[in-house]
C-alpha cells in the first residue's frame, strides 16, 4: 500500500521472526480458564477484580472480571498454575491448579481487608503470598488507565488522558483530542452506552477521572458492535466493593486555579452507591491565540451518581445519573490588546438505567444486556455587547457581523446486547440500538443594521444500529473474528443515510506472549443531529449538508510480550473516505461544526512499549509517524471554502508525536514524569507546520496514615521547562498557544 504500512510489517515480520525461533511446538489443545468471583460474606458479585495466571513468580496472563464478577482467559498451555484473584479492599485469594486442554473452570470467593491498597508498591512476586497487600501487573494488549495508579494533575480532564496512553494522539486546542489523523471519529462508551465526544461541541467533559475504575482504549481494529467510530474509549465507572470509603481533595494553582472535590461509597447488603462531585476555576480554560494569558477566566461543575441492586448473583440492575457544566471567556483578540467580553457555557448530562444477566448456573456463559438512555446537553454563547462585528460570510467580504448561538437537545435510546457461546470454539453476539434526538438550535448573526443570516431550527433526527458478529477458533493457533453491522441516520436537512458495513480480524496466536493479526473495516460516521446547522450564506444559498463519512480501514500488527515485565504493540494502518470530515471552527467563538472534505487519505505507522518489572519504576513509551491528507473541496456547515487546486495537510495532521511516562511508587511515596512531543500542527493549507514541542509534566506526593484517614499532599507542575509553542496555526479556525508552566498543590483527604 503505503510505504509506512511496509515498514511496519516488515519490522513486525522481523520481530516474529526472532521471538518464534524460542516459542515452544503448539500444545495439541489450549486451554481456557474460566469463573466467577463473589464476596465470600454474601455471595455477592465482585466487579472489575483483576485475575492473574503465573508460572513461579511470573505472569503468564491475566484479565478482568466483568460486572458480574465473571472472568475468561484462553489459549493458555495446559499445565500447573498458581491463579490469584484480587481488588483493592480484599484480601488476594490464590489457588494452584492442573489446567487441562479445553474449559476449565476457577471460581473465588474473597473476603474483606482492613488495609486500602491505593497507591502501593506494584510488583508480580507478591503474589506468591494470598495475604499479601500489593498488586500484580497484567500486561494487556490494550493500553488500560486505572485511577488508583493515575497521578495526572488536578486540571487533567479525560481528554488529557486519552492523549498521554495511545500512540498518535494528537491534543488539539478545543478539549479534545485526534486519534490516528482523524477529526472526531471516536466515541466515549460509559457502562456500555455511547456517549459521543463531541457532545456540545467538545468542552464540556462528561465525567472526571475520580469517577473510573478503568478506560480501555480500543483502537482500529473494532468488531461490529460499535459503530460511528473509529476508536472506543470504553470507560467503566467505579462499583463500590467495601462498606464505606470517602474522599476530598483540594487544590491551587497558577493562573489564579483552584478546585475541589468529593467522593462517597458505599456497598451494603445487595445496595452499591457512588457519588463523586467537583469545581474547577481557572483564568487559562483554553489554550489562546495569543501567547500571553488573558480574558479566560472559566468555571466546570461536575458530579456522577451511580446506585446498583444486585437482584442476584446473575442479574444486576444500575442507574447512572451524570451532569456536568462548563462557562468560560473566550480567549479572542483580533487587535492584538483588546479582551472581547464574550462567554460561552455548556451543559451535558446523561442517565442510564442498566440491566444485565448472566446465563448458566454460575452467569459466566452469556450475557443479556439491556438499557435505556438518555442525554442532553446546551450550548449558549453570548458576545460582549461592545464587541465589533468581525465575522464575514463567504462571499462577502464586505459586510460583518457579530454571533450569537443558543442550542438545546435531548437524545432518547435503548440499547440491548446478547452473548453466548456455541461451542468450545465458537462464540456470538447480537444486538440492536434506537436513539432519537430532538431539540432547539438558533445561530443568528447580527450587525448594527439588524439581523443577518440565521438559522433557527428544529433539531430532528434518529439512529438505528443492529449487528451479529462471532469469533471463531478452529485450531488453538488461529482466530477468526467476523461481523457485520448495519446503520441507518436520518437527520432533518440532510435526510436518510444508511450503510452495511463488514469487518474481519485474522489473527495468528503462536502462543499467549504473541500475536499477529490483519484487519479490514468499512466506516460509516454519520454527522450528530445535535450538530447541525442550516445556515443562508451571504449569497443567499442555503449550504450544503455535511454528509456521514464513508470509507475503508486496513490495519496489520503484531503484540509481543518479551518478559514478565515488557510488552509491545506495532502496527501500520492505511484510512481511505469520501466523503472525510473536519470541523470548522468560526474565528473569534468557539463554535464549530462538521465539514465534509471530498477525500481524505491517512496512513500511519504506531509503536507502543509497556514496561512493569519488579520493583518501584515503571514506564512507557509511545511513538507514531502519521500523515492526514485531504483531496479536493470542502463543503456542508456554514463556512464554505473554495476548493484548493492541490492536496493539503489536515489541520490535526502531526507527522510525528511521541510521549513517554516515568512513575515510581515505593510505599507511601510516588512520583511521575511524562514528556509529550509534537512535530508541529499545519499551519495553513500552504504554510507547512508550526515548530515542534516536547512539553514535560510532573508530579510527587506522599500519603499519611493518621487514625482511619489517608492525607496525601501533592505537587503538580505542567510544562516544567515553560515552553513557549504555538499549538497549532490558522486553518479552519485560529491558531492556538500552549499552556505555559504551571504549579498546582493539592492534599486529598481519605477514609480506609
Amino acid at each position: 500500500m503505503h510505504r509506512s504500512i511496509f515498514a511496519a510489517l516488515f519490522m513486525m515480520g522481523s520481530i516474529h521472526q526472532l521471538v518464534f525461533a524460542q516459542v515452544p511446538p503448539a500444545a495439541s489443545q489450549r486451554a481456557t480458564l474460566s469463573g466467577k468471583i463473589t464476596e465470600k460474606a454474601d455471595g455477592h458479585p465482585i466487579a472489575y477484580a483483576e485475575v492473574a495466571v503465573l508460572r513461579g513468580s511470573n505472569v503468564v496472563t491475566g484479565t478482568v472480571a466483568d460486572e458480574l464478577g465473571n472472568y475468561s482467559i484462553r489459549n493458555i498451555y495446559p499445565g500447573r498454575y498458581s491463579i490469584v484473584a484480587y481488588i483493592v479492599g480484599f484480601k488476594r485469594s490464590q489457588i494452584e491448579a492442573e489446567l487441562k486442554g479445553g474449559q476449565n473452570e476457577r471460581d473465588f470467593a474473597l473476603e474483606a481487608a482492613d488495609i486500602s491498597l491505593e497507591g502501593v508498591t506494584v510488583t508480580a512476586n507478591a503474589a506468591s503470598n494470598p495475604e499479601s497487600t500489593q498488586k500484580l501487573s497484567i500486561i494487556t494488549n490494550a493500553p488500560v488507565f486505572q485511577t488508583s495508579t493515575y497521578h495526572g494533575a488536578p486540571t487533567s480532564l479525560p481528554s488529557t488522558i486519552i492523549q498521554q496512553s495511545l500512540p498518535g494522539a494528537v491534543q488539539a486546542p478545543t478539549g479534545e483530542v485526534h486519534i490516528r489523523g482523524q477529526h472526531a471519529e471516536y466515541s466515549y462508551n460509559v457502562d456500555g452506552l455511547p456517549i459521543p465526544e463531541t457532545q456540545s461541541e467538545g468542552m464540556t467533559e462528561l465525567f472526571d477521572p475520580r469517577v473510573i475504575d478503568r478506560i480501555s482504549f480500543l483502537v482500529g481494529d473494532l468488531p461490529a458492535e460499535y459503530s460511528d467510530a473509529l476508536a472506543i474509549i470504553d470507560v467503566r465507572t467505579k462499583i463500590p466493593a467495601t462498606p464505606f470509603n470517602a474522599s476530598a481533595s483540594g487544590y491551587i494553582g497558577s493562573f489564579n486555579s483552584s478546585g475541589q472535590s468529593m467522593s462517597i461509597a458505599s456497598h451494603t447488603g445487595n445496595f452499591a452507591v457512588f457519588f463523586a462531585g467537583s469545581r474547577k476555576v481557572t483564568d487559562r480554560r483554553i489554550d489562546t491565540p495569543m501567547p500571553d494569558v488573558f480574558h479566560d477566566h472559566g468555571q466546570d461543575l461536575f458530579g456522577l451518581g451511580k446506585v446498583q441492586y444486585i437482584l442476584s448473583p446473575n442479574d444486576i440492575l444500575a442507574l447512572d445519573l451524570d451532569q456536568s457544566s462548563s462557562s468560560f471567556q473566550i480567549p479572542y483578540d483580533s487587535t492584538g490588546g483588546v479582551s472581547l467580553n464574550d462567554n460561552q457555557k455548556g451543559t451535558d448530562g446523561f442517565q442510564n438505567l442498566i440491566y444485565r444477566h448472566g446465563f448458566g448456573s454460575d452467569g459466566n456463559t452469556g450475557e443479556f444486556f439491556f438499557a435505556l438512555t438518555h442525554r442532553q446537553g446546551t450550548l449558549n454563547y453570548i458576545p460582549g455587547a461592545n464587541d465589533v462585528p468581525s465575522f464575514h460570510f463567504a462571499g462577502d467580504s464586505t459586510t460583518a457581523y457579530n454571533i450569537k448561538e443558543d442550542r438545546r437537545f435531548d437524545v432518547y435510546g435503548a440499547k440491548s446486547d446478547l452473548s453466548m457461546p456455541a461451542g468450545e470454539d465458537v462464540s456470538l453476539k447480537a444486538g440492536g440500538s434506537y436513539y432519537y434526538t430532538t431539540g432547539k438550535e438558533n445561530f443568528s448573526t447580527f450587525n448594527g443594521n439588524g439581523l443577518g443570516p440565521q438559522s433557527v431550527e428544529d433539531l430532528e433526527g434518529y439512529d438505528l444500529g443492529a449487528y451479529a458478529q462471532t469469533t471463531y477458533q478452529p485450531i488453538p493457533i488461529f482466530q477468526v473474528d467476523a461481523g457485520v453491522r448495519y446503520d441507518r441516520h436520518y437527520a432533518k436537512g440532510i435526510g436518510t443515510e444508511s450503510q452495511v458495513s463488514p469487518k474481519v480480524k485474522l489473527t495468528y496466536i503462536p502462543d499467549l506472549a504473541t500475536t499477529v493479526y490483519a484487519y479490514y473495516g468499512r466506516l460509516f460516521v454519520p454527522v450528530l443531529v445535535e450538530q447541525l446547522r442550516q445556515i443562508t450564506e451571504a449569497s443567499g444559498t442555503v449550504s450544503q449538508p455535511t454528509k456521514a463519512v464513508r470509507g475503508n480501514y486496513f490495519e496489520a500488527g503484531v503484540t509481543e510480550s518479551f518478559s514478565n515485565s515488557l510488552s509491545a504493540k506495532l502496527l501500520g494502518y492505511y484510512t481511505e473516505e469520501s466523503p472525510g470530515m473536519d470541523d470548522n471552527t468560526i474565528p473569534g467563538t468557539n463554535i464549530s461544526t462538521a465539514v465534509n472534505i471530498q477525500k481524505i487519505f491517512v496512513r500511519g505507522t504506531e509503536l507502543g512499549l509497556d514496561y512493569h518489572p519488579e520493583g518501584p519504576f515503571t514506564g512507557y513509551f509511545n511513538l507514531a509517524v502519521s500523515h492526514a491528507q485531504g483531496v479536493g473541496a470542502t463543503s456542508g456547515g456554514f463556512l464554505p471554502a473554495l476548493p484548493p487546486t492541490t492536496a493539503f495537510d489536515l489541520d490535526h495532521d502531526q507527522r510525528i508525536t511521541y510521549s513517554l511516562g516515568l512513575n515510581y511508587t515505593k510505599e507511601q511515596y510516588f512520583a511521575s514524569l511524562i514528556g509529550s512531543y509534537g512535530s508541529g500542527l499545519t499551519n495553513g493549507e500552504t504554510d507547512g507546520h508550526v515548530n515542534p514541542h516536547l512539553i514535560f509534566d510532573g508530579s510527587l506526593g506522599k500519603t499519611f496514615s493518621l487514625g482511619s484517614f489517608n492525607i496525601r499532599p501533592e505537587l503538580f507542575v505542567n510544562n516544567i521547562l515553560n515552553h513557549r509553542y504555538l499549538l497549532k496555526g490558522s486553518f479552519f479556525s485560529g491558531a492556538s498557544w500552549g499552556t505555559p508552566r504551571s504549579f498546582m498543590l493539592k492534599v486529598s483527604v481519605s477514609t480506609d
